[in-house]
């Protein structure tokens, strides 16, 4: 009578397959890690060159002035309704609460917003995910003297000059709806108390220039407390001005800022942030 002999991994081979696995699965994470982060940089991209493209018709159609960085002139100039009508936005009339009116899409959002908590309570700007802002408008683009609305040609350096930006949201404050830098609407650069720069793609953060284009920027960076929550700290870039010690500068902080040039006010452009962000004496808050 013959006996047919099953055969079976022993342990050690069954460790051995095991480990292989383990090996690979080490070799791979980084490697789908990465890729996940660049598609996440190229939506974001995306998002902002189609930004850039709409606030191009908005100009056109305004005779050459930019939308507003906020809501000093009501709803309808600021940048972040007016843009809608250029890419089939539609409102959501059954939404309430604060700035009910507005169209929180997510066009006008990183792609990193996807991920923020949707089911807190509220409608419209009184719900979490729509309180946070992910890209905010260039809060020097316009005049500060009176405040009004600036022109495009106005602008130097178009391709170097900053318009949309990734700006501090609950990606870097957490989970707090009333988390004043996530809110907001415009971005800083030169006052270290304005809500800042995210650099939440591969080291960097995406920027929309006002001529229309965008790129993934990288800048040196320091650690710099938020707004209303000492306790948290972020990293930031440095300001566009320094003094002839080579200290950072806030221009507004100086008398006649308003109508001086830089050089006038003793100062000289910081080579730690190649970007154009404001003109003073012209473009500035």
């Amino acid at each position: 009578m013959s006996t047919q002999r099953k055969s079976a991994f022993t342990l050690v081979e069954l460790l051995v397959v095991i480990g292989i696995i383990a090996v690979l699965i080490s070799i791979l994470l980084p490697s789908l890690n990465k890729a996940r982060a660049m598609a996440r940089t190229a939506v974001c991209m995306s998002n902002l060159r189609v930004l850039g493209q709409a606030t191009a018709m908005y100009v056109n159609e305004k005779k050459g002035f930019l939308p507003y960085p906020t809501t000093t002139f009501g709803e309808e100039s600021l940048w972040y309704n007016c843009l809608d009508r250029y890419l089939a936005g539609r409102e959501d009339k059954s939404r309430t609460g604060v700035a009910a009116g507005r169209m929180y899409t997510p066009y006008k959002q990183c792609v990193v917003w996807n991920s923020f908590d949707g089911n807190r309570t509220g409608q419209g700007q009184d719900g979490l995910r729509e309180y946070a802002k992910t890209y905010k408008w260039n809060s020097n683009l316009r005049h500060n003297n009176p405040y009004s609305y600036a022109k495009i040609t106005e602008v130097p350096q178009s391709s170097n000059f900053v318009m949309i930006a990734d700006g501090i949201s609950l990606d870097q404050v957490g989970n707090i709806i009333s988390q004043y830098d996530s809110g907001q609407l415009s971005i800083g650069i030169n006052d270290q108390n304005d809500t800042g720069v995210a650099v939440r793609h591969n080291g960097g953060a995406n920027i929309c220039f006002v001529d229309g284009h965008a790129e993934n920027v990288r800048l040196k960076t320091f650690k710099n407390r938020l707004t209303n929550d000492p306790k948290s700290l972020v990293d930031r870039w440095e300001g566009e001005y320094v003094n002839a010690a080579g200290a950072l500068v806030n221009p507004s902080t100086l008398a006649n800022y308003k109508t001086l040039g830089i050089s006038q006010l003793g100062l000289t452009r910081n080579p730690n942030m190649p970007l154009v962000w404001s003109v003073v004496g012209k473009l500035y808050r």
